[in-house]
């Protein structure tokens, strides 16, 4: 599949440490500062004006598979992400909502970005999440190889994160906090991920906000990936059984797991299809992707009493690996994502399926000006907050990635 999720599950697959990878401004101010700043200003469905601005971060490299990676996004504001420099290698920063930056690394990051023999290339610093209180969670990689998850509170003090039964050898081994989500950190400070052990099988975990860490997998998982955890502590994601069909999961405080399979989702033996769990909301409901037999993308949600509603961006497209693709939902059950058309592009969509302002179920849907038009290209939005802003990446016809933000949607 061309997708964000095949993206992240070859990564999975293959069990290599990845290597390649805010007070709302006013709508008043957006327009203010349109013409000295550059933004794309477009009338959405409902006669609102939309506000679309890219950034790219210090130091973020200009050539094919380089660039600004905007990953997370809270309720005030800020977004952090990482950069690969001219040299590939990974700098985390955290973008302030008057849009200064602040750039970091792990003090333990390896430092090696080019011909690094046997450890390989892009050692560094990346950050996927941020809670309301600043606190930013990611992984670094060492210089063996090693990656090792991190959370950085907002004074910019480091703590190393690593699961009791991560290998200790180069990749794949390692901790992963809050890979690929915006949302694998709570607001009371509780963190979720993966870690892979000595042998290289992929383990979900929860660390509370002391530091104790738990580790977990669903019944008759063989790799389980966590994506995001609520404000109590319960946790979705998916996993694969040894059959390699892919199912969501819930983990509630307790450690209880109900497995979560979408009306519709292939799971065929074998298939590498199915259903995964991507986010969560504060009423319980459970949101995510299946994909059906045709190979096809559709996003669900599950009720805590257990019921399916499934939807579809109209303009998405209908072959394999094409579809709809939710990637975060805020703490009002509205969701983002990306649909990918007939021709495998990415473009970007924010679904209110409460219908709350009146909007009932509506589709909003947005692309990055300039960006580029193949397959694989496009808008890639990845977190949105209770103000309904979006963040996420834009590809462009050179294949660099750019960090965006969308507001008045």
């Amino acid at each position: 599949m061309k997708n964000e999720l095949s993206n992240a599950l070859t990564k999975i697959f293959k069990s290599v440490c990845p290597s390649n990878v805010y007070p709302r401004l006013r709508m008043a101010l957006c327009l203010v500062v349109l013409c000295t700043l550059g933004l794309s200003l477009t009338a959405n469905a409902g006669g609102k004006k939309m506000c679309i601005m890219t950034f790219d971060a210090p130091g973020a490299g200009t050539a094919a598979g380089q660039g600004t990676f905007a990953n997370g996004m809270n309720n005030p504001g800020s977004i952090v992400g990482f950069i690969r420099d001219a040299n590939s290698a990974r700098h985390a920063f955290l973008r302030a909502p008057d849009g200064t930056f602040t750039m970091f690394d792990d003090p333990n990051a390896g430092t090696c970005s080019a011909s690094c023999g046997s450890i390989g290339n892009g050692q560094g610093t990346r950050a996927y999440a941020i809670n309301p209180a600043g606190e930013i969670v990611g992984f670094f990689t060492d210089n063996s190889a090693h990656c090792h998850g991190f959370v950085r509170a907002a004074n910019g003090t480091f703590t190393q994160i690593d699961a009791p039964d991560a290998g200790t050898g180069p990749s794949p081994q390692g901790t992963f906090p809050s890979e690929f989500t915006p949302m694998g950190i709570n607001s009371p400070g509780q963190i979720t991920g993966f870690y892979v052990d000595a042998s290289s099988v992929q383990h979900g975990f929860v660390r509370d906000h002391n530091g104790k860490i738990t580790e977990f997998d669903p019944p008759g998982s063989i790799l389980t990936n966590p994506n995001a955890i609520d404000a109590p502590g319960d946790i979705t994601g998916f996993y694969f059984d040894a059959n390699f069909v892919g199912h969501a999961f819930l983990r509630d405080t307790n450690g209880t797991f109900t497995q979560i399979d979408a009306p519709g989702a292939d799971n065929t033996p074998g298939s590498g299809n199915g259903t995964f769990g991507v986010g969560l909301t504060p009423n319980g409901d459970v949101e995510g992707v299946f994909v059906d037999p045709n190979g096809v993308l559709h996003g669900f949600t599950r009720s805590k009493k257990g019921a399916y509603s499934t939807f579809d961006v109209p303009a998405a497209g209908t072959g394999p690996g094409q579809g709809t693709l939710p990637e975060s939902n805020n703490t009002q059950g509205t969701i983002a994502g990306n649909y990918l058309d007939g021709s495998g592009v990415d473009h970007g969509f924010l679904f209110d399926k409460e219908g709350k302002e009146g909007k009932q179920g509506n589709f909003t849907l947005f692309d990055v000006p300039g960006m580029g038009t193949g397959p694989g290209q496009g808008t890639i939005p990845l977190s949105n907050n209770d103000a309904d802003t979006v963040t996420g990446e834009a590809i462009d016809a050179g294949n660099v990635t750019h960090g965006f933000v969308v507001e008045g949607l």
